[in-house]
């Protein structure tokens, strides 16, 4: 089976889980929790916070057994297969359950396990990426892939929509009856399950197998610590894990709260709201198409300090913008930047670690971005908080606590190493004894 059907089967998957994400993390669930059966924001604090605790927890480990075993597709699809499970069943249980106690209690624990297998998911997903792709178009590959995900995000809204409101954007759907925001759900899993498919009969991953045989819990996390101790094996890894951590923390709280400082600084109702976002993911293809195939010219690690510094000016300009059109303008470059953070940042662990550790390594990776998705917003919050009195300037401060993160990552990853690019053929790391 030729490359570019592997190619094909790994970038559908981006599209796919966006749709899960989108509708279900992003939108329909918090809605439904605390607008629907009138529960507080909290709840769906804590059940997501737990969901990342406990990816963070556990995909190390699982990314060493993957490594032991060999084997990316099994722990993938194991885990697609309990997001899409654990979604559905979201649905049947708002609609089944009739104490409204049991029936959010019940709804949180099955968030927080799709949640769970969606945020682990990715870690297999994303060393998935040299299997399907030569060293010298990783970036555009995973360029590709970012830009598949956000267009899954536009489809995904677009196509279970219907299913809330009975209409796509006024148009009437043939036998699609609205059951509002409970019934989301449901079609958001079984869209999830559809397009992932071709990821598992296209992609075709090496004949070597390994062996699970003698692995144990000490053993696992023996080499989750060896890895965090000895990361200085491998030059920059620590340096770039570091630097993730912090220009995520910035990134994580935008995606948070963009439309929170659309709404109250610059004034923009719901109905302002949803195209300027749709505008804006707009970009985010445009800059992961873009900024993946400079990733191949140039190297990752250059591509990614331009779209840091890219970020720092967008947001600088977000701090001096008042004028709405200027909002959309630098929305637009946001998102293109956002593109550009993800085309880029993947190649670059890539690059920088072996290709058998890629598992150990991406669950590190991992683990630092769903650190930085808890501390992010809560500087943001307690930003805002600390200069309430100054009232709407307060969200300037917090911006500008944003650019500070941004700034301390792009500042760490100056000391990661850069090796010559564009690559040829398959890369040679040199490690530490």
């Amino acid at each position: 089976m030729g490359k570019g059907h592997q190619v094909w089967g790994w970038v559908i998957y981006d599209f796919a889980n966006t749709i899960f994400s989108m509708n279900v993390v992003s939108l329909y669930f918090s809605l439904w929790i605390t607008v629907d059966n009138g529960r507080e924001d909290i709840l769906v604090s804590i059940a997501n916070s737990l969901s990342m605790l406990l990816v963070a927890l556990s995909m190390p480990g699982l990314g060493v057994v993957s490594d032991r075993y060999k084997r990316r597709l099994p722990f993938l699809l194991g885990l697609t297969i309990s997001c899409v499970t654990f979604t559905a069943l979201i649905s049947i249980v708002g609609w089944i359950v009739p104490s409204m106690g049991w029936r959010v209690t019940l709804a949180l624990c099955l968030f927080v396990g799709a949640n769970y297998s969606y945020q682990g998911g990715l870690v297999f997903y994303n060393a998935l990426l040299p299997v399907v792709s030569p060293p010298t178009q990783m970036g555009r590959v995973s360029g590709y892939g970012t830009a598949m995900g956000y267009l899954g995000a536009i489809a995904g809204l677009a196509l279970v929509m219907p299913f809330n409101q009975g209409s796509l954007f006024g148009w009437r759907i043939p036998f699609i009856s609205g059951g509002g925001r409970v019934a989301t759900f449901l079609p958001t899993a079984g869209f999830f399950l559809l397009f992932s498919i071709p990821t598992f009969l296209l992609i075709r991953e090496r004949e070597e197998k390994g062996s699970l045989s003698g692995v144990n819990l000490q053993e696992i996390w023996g080499k989750v610590w060896e890895g965090l101790s000895n990361t200085k094996r491998f030059p920059g890894v620590l340096r770039f894990l570091i630097s993730k951590y912090l220009y995520e923390d910035a990134i994580a709280t935008v995606i948070i709260f963009m439309g929170v400082y659309g709404n109250k600084v610059m004034g923009f109702s719901d109905s302002v709201l949803v195209p300027f976002l749709m505008v804006s993911t707009s970009g985010a293809i445009i800059g992961s198409l873009g900024f993946g195939r400079l990733t191949d010219r140039i190297g990752p690690k250059r591509t990614l300090s331009l779209v840091l510094v890219g970020w720092i000016l967008s947001l600088g300009a977000l701090i001096l913008c008042s004028a709405p059109f200027l909002f959309w303008i630098i929305g637009s470059l946001i998102g293109a930047f956002l593109g550009g953070t993800w085309a880029s940042s993947r190649p670059l662990l890539v690059d920088l670690v072996p290709q058998e550790m890629l598992g150990e390594f991406f669950g590190l990776y991992s683990l630092s971005g769903k650190l930085a998705a808890v501390a992010g917003p809560l500087i943001w919050g307690g930003v805002v908080l600390l200069f309430r009195p100054l009232g709407l300037v307060r969200y300037k401060f917090a911006i500008a606590s944003l650019i500070l993160m941004l700034a301390a990552g792009l500042i760490v990853l100056c000391g990661v190493p850069s090796r010559g690019w564009p690559l040829q053929g398959e890369s040679s790391r040199k490690v530490k004894k």
